[in-house]
């Protein structure tokens, strides 16, 4: 090998000793026992893959994996199958022709390999009739939950219940249909039927290191299964009652005619279209699903979950029957605000207080306008619903928010008697003034005097009125006098000092004759 010649001849020498050794023979036989092995494996490959497809396995897999294409055929499994055939004999042969060969040392860790193989074996024939079997239950059970869901008409109702998304995913373009409610349950079935087969399958397949803590798993989700149950059998059993009781109570309350009543209140603008009866049934369902809601948390027994919104439900429930009398307080001031203010405009008109208040120089310029006696009703609805909504606070502890409407409703009776004191200084202002018109030459300075000067007076009483601040008051008003008559006296020194003069004569020839 170095360049020695002789060197070169040993070489082959020993390679030809070797094959001596072996036998040429048992080399031509390993040889075709090679060739032949590797002929059978590629064509039982062949042979197992098209029996698979024929079979049509990968499409059976498509059809019954809940995935479709997305989950079966990614497996591929005529592909598999058929390299595992393949290979398989392709090993076996290659022992075959180490064995010929007779070395058993190189063929001793593919026996072992083969050995392995050949005693796992039963294990994975157990493993794959377990997977088998989860998936003829898988299957049936997807089967029969999709069927009942549509016989009891599950998609419809959901699509009922969304109107919007419904109508949405119908005008979208779509290649292929969404997954309805119903296979979407079905697939949830398929793959936990699935999931409670893996620990025997991997049992099976001797896997201990995932079986253990996985079967704990599946253990406390058994356990929690009834409770999941229960709570689920008490919440629909529970919702079921309370759209019973929300339909009674909204069709009683609909008999009585009190949504026509509301309509002739005014309560269309509160309520809409749907009315008092609507507002009150849906009332009566909350109150009867909030108990509901807390007896199926208690079913479930998880304490972190149960104790919070226990307690937040408890406090509704103990604060409902406040917040319910107060919704009716309100609702019949409503009610009672509405008649009353119809009642007191009637009055107020029948007897002429429009016409009084022409009279006063209010006279609405158009027909269109708002009528005085629309506003004396008004504001009675207002005062009314003032009165329920301070009742209302008390009921419901807003003490603060109480006092608060009271103070309001005392400073908006205080601005009412202010308003009719000042409509009555106006009208005697304009009485007294037109008295005066017309008695002299200074008819008109001492009517605009007097009409100033009463409107001043009432203006300071209705101030007064408003007890914003008495002294304030006093004082504004005393400057405002005290100023009137600074200019008064200003006015006749600097403007009539002829006439002054012409008076002081007169008086002193008077006093001369005398």
């Amino acid at each position: 090998m170095d360049g020695n010649p002789q060197s070169f001849a040993e070489f082959w020498q020993n390679i030809w000793q070797m094959l001596v050794d072996i036998n040429i023979l048992r080399l031509v036989w390993a040889l075709l026992v090679l060739i032949v092995g590797w002929l059978v494996a590629w064509l039982l490959a062949n042979l197992a893959g098209k029996a698979l497809q024929r079979f049509g396995l990968d499409r059976r897999l498509e059809q019954s994996f809940p995935g479709g294409k997305a989950s079966a055929s990614a497996l591929k499994i005529e592909k598999v199958v058929t390299r595992i055939v393949f290979y398989t004999i392709l090993l076996l042969t290659v022992l075959a022709c180490l064995t010929s060969l007779n070395l058993s040392d190189a063929a001793a860790p593919v026996r072992e390999f083969v050995n392995r193989i050949v005693g796992y074996g039963a294990n994975l024939i157990a493993a794959g009739l377990l997977v088998f079997i989860a998936w003829i239950a898988a299957t049936v059970l997807e089967y029969l939950s999709v069927s009942a869901m549509t016989a009891l008409r599950i998609d419809e109702k959901f699509k009922a219940a969304k109107p919007a998304e419904a109508e949405a995913e119908a005008a979208a373009p779509q290649k292929k249909p969404a997954k309805t409610y119903s296979e979407l349950a079905g697939s949830v079935i398929y793959w936990v039927v699935f999931l409670f087969f893996v620990p025997a399958i991997l049992r099976a397949l001797n896997i201990s290191g995932i079986t253990t803590p996985l079967e704990n798993m599946l253990n406390k989700l058994l356990d929690f299964v009834p409770n999941l149950i229960a709570a689920a059998a008490i919440l629909v059993v529970g919702l079921f009652i309370a759209g019973i009781i929300r339909k009674a109570v909204a069709g009683l309350l609909f008999l009585s005619r009190l949504d026509e009543l509301g309509r002739k209140t005014g309560g269309r603008n509160i309520f809409g279209e749907k009315g008092i009866s609507y507002l009150a049934g849906l009332v009566a369902y909350v109150l009867v699903a909030i108990p509901v809601v807390i007896s199926a948390l208690n079913a479930l027994q998880i304490e972190a979950l149960t104790n919070s919104v226990s307690r937040f439900f408890d406090m509704i429930l103990n604060a409902t029957g406040n917040v319910i009398g107060a919704g009716v307080l309100i609702l019949a001031a409503f009610i009672v605000g509405g008649v009353a203010a119809g009642i007191v405009a009637q009055l107020f008109e029948g007897f002429g207080f429009d016409r009084l208040v022409a009279a006063l120089g209010f006279a609405p310029k158009s027909d269109k306008a708002v009528k005085p006696s629309a506003v004396v009703g008004k504001l009675t609805f207002a005062a009314i619903m003032l009165f329920a909504a301070m009742s209302g606070c008390e009921l419901l502890g807003f003490t603060e928010l109480a006092a608060l409407l009271a103070a309001f409703l005392v400073f908006g009776g205080n601005i009412i008697v202010g308003i009719v004191v000042m409509m009555v200084g106006i009208f005697l202002a304009n009485l007294a003034a037109n008295a005066l018109k017309g008695k002299g030459e200074s008819s008109e300075f001492l009517a605009t005097a007097v009409r100033v000067a009463v409107l001043i007076f009432t203006g300071a009483i209705a101030l007064s009125t408003l007890n914003l601040n008495g002294r304030i008051v006093e004082i504004a008003f005393a400057l405002l006098l005290g100023a009137i008559c600074v200019a008064a006296a200003l006015a006749f020194g600097l403007g009539g000092r002829e006439f002054a003069a012409k008076k002081l004569e007169e008086w002193d020839k008077k006093l001369t004759k005398k």
